[in-house]
């Protein structure tokens, strides 16, 4: 899988688990313990706070937590 993203003009990053490399307004898929603790969802405010969006719900995939941010966008967009 690719490491960067795009969906309706929002940046999406794959990462090994750190969102301290996201610039702000980035959206981040964050590896937890390599992958193997599942895939966590997070955004980075324009103050350089993250937030995470899946509210401690971990995604198997990286697939399925890339899916996720995509629908979080969409939602923002309307």
């Amino acid at each position: 899988m690719k490491r960067y993203h795009s969906h309706l003009g929002r940046d999406i990053v794959l990462t090994g688990g750190s969102a301290r490399d996201l610039a702000p307004g980035q959206f981040g898929v964050l590896a937890i313990d390599g992958g193997a603790g599942g895939w966590s969802v997070v955004h980075k405010g324009p103050d350089g706070d993250v937030m995470e969006l899946n509210n401690e719900m971990h995604f198997e995939l990286p697939e399925d937590a890339l899916a996720f941010v995509k629908e979080l966008i969409e939602m923002m967009a309307t």
